[in-house]
């Protein structure tokens, strides 16, 4: 890479995964560095586990002494922590001089993903997004919208002890004998010796019509020991069952006209007996070219920080401030619309209110110490209020233009610009991350 490239990065429970993309229109793919493990990533040290913002620092840090500062960089949040990390992860990497940083959830970066490649998804409609990784199951029911992806429903589910890829895998070496930190580079290299999971799948079926003698069929040969069929077999039901469920809490309602297509994607996704017993009862999209399931958000992602792909997350609903007024001696409430749907953008400028196609100019003054009513409006008129914004005492006693700005961690102010020229600068209240609103 003799270019800086825009990075994406995607932190696990025990790899981190980062992926680039360089200008042009070729695909994105997982960045070489010291000590990686092939197929899984860049293993994190102890004190990195389990501390999403340490991990993301050490993982950056590693490219950065390998390739230097990149051209930008997403950081790929489940969406279970996107709203606690998001703002965290964004200072961790400005703070090493990263240019430019953004947060996205997997689901938009998987469809970001599939959007982008030539024959991939296109236009509107709904679609089941399933991210099953080593922790949990990630489950989105998304619904394209214009420039937005819209969460109409979300579910998460983890397997027995709170964990489901790494509990299967755990289950897997036990039966063979080996510990878990001993057994799971073992793993990782036999997984890579049966590429798509063939072998794996073929010897898994055999063992589910007769267990006898089937059972006994070695599907991955560790070191001096083998795992089986059969204990394959044995530990596939709770993670079936745990995606199996996240995606009934996503599922249209009763009644729906169409069953949208899954998109399948994460580590598990390469289990060929999970991703076969899933496609039984739903239509898989397919990833684009050779992308690994296990790489699919990360190198989304990477297209997102490389501006070759939209992720789709402005924010798709309105949002309007309640604001008092005087009419004709009377005191009236009037609704004024901050933003329409589907135009503010993490990381982007501030949106200013509008009446009758002209910027809106209101006097701020009068309202301080007086909490505004603040909230998103969905396209059926239906609202979820924001926390109340209390104006300070020292708020401009000028005439003020009013909007939205969302940074990059996707965290929103509202911003009082004043009209006057040479005014003092503007005032921004934190409004928080912006509601999501009840499911369609």
């Amino acid at each position: 890479m003799n270019q800086p490239h825009a990075l994406a990065l995607d932190v696990g429970t025990r790899y981190a995964r980062l992926a680039v993309a360089g200008p042009g229109d070729g695909p994105a793919g997982p960045v070489p560095l010291p000590g990686e493990v092939p197929g899984e990533g860049l293993p994190l040290s102890a004190e990195a586990r389990g501390r999403p913002v340490v991990a993301l620092r050490e993982a950056y840090g590693a490219y950065l002494a390998r390739y230097g500062p990149p051209a930008g960089a997403v950081v790929v949040l489940p969406r279970r922590t996107a709203g606690e990390l998001a703002a965290a992860a964004t200072d961790a990497l400005v703070a090493e001089g990263c240019p430019r940083v953004r947060v996205i959830g997997a689901a938009h970066a998987l469809l970001a993903l599939v959007r982008h490649a030539p024959d991939g998804v296109a236009g509107t409609g709904e679609y089941l997004v399933c991210d099953a990784g080593a922790r949990a199951v990630d489950a989105a029911r998304c619904a394209l919208t214009g420039p937005s992806v819209l969460l109409r429903a979300t579910a998460e589910r983890t397997g027995p002890g709170g964990l489901l890829g790494s509990g299967f895998d755990a289950a897997l070496l036990a039966a063979a004998g080996l510990s878990d930190d001993e057994g799971n580079l073992l793993l990782a290299a036999a997984r890579r010796e049966d590429p798509g999971g063939r072998r794996l799948g073929l010897a898994v079926t055999r063992a589910e019509r007769r267990p006898d003698p089937f059972d006994d069929t070695p599907v991955h040969r560790l070191g001096d020991r083998d795992v089986t069929a059969g204990t394959v077999r044995t530990s596939l039901p709770p993670l079936l069952d745990a995606v199996r469920r996240a995606l009934a809490e996503v599922a249209p309602p009763p009644g729906a006209r169409a069953r949208p297509p899954l998109l399948l994607a994460g580590g598990l996704a390469r289990l060929e007996p999970l991703a076969r017993r899933l496609e039984e009862g739903h239509r898989l999209l397919p990833l684009p070219g050779e992308v690994d399931p296990g790489w699919a958000a990360v190198c989304g992602g990477a297209l997102v920080a490389a501006g070759l792909a939209d992720p789709g997350d402005r924010y798709p609903y309105a949002v309007r401030v309640l604001t008092h007024g005087r009419s004709a001696g009377r005191l009236r409430t009037e609704e004024l619309e901050l933003t329409a749907p589907g135009v503010l953008e993490p990381g982007g400028d501030t949106v200013f209110a509008r009446r009758d196609g002209r910027a809106a100019e209101v006097l701020a003054e009068p309202a301080a110490h007086r909490p505004l009513r603040i909230e998103a409006v969905g396209p059926d008129g239906g609202t979820v209020p924001l926390p109340d914004v209390v104006l300070p005492a020292d708020a401009p006693d000028g005439l003020c233009r009013v909007g939205v700005r969302v940074g990059a961690d996707g965290a929103a102010d509202l911003v009082l610009r004043p009209v006057a020229p040479g005014a003092d600068a503007e005032t921004r209240l934190p409004l928080g991350p912006l509601p999501d609103l009840p499911p369609a």
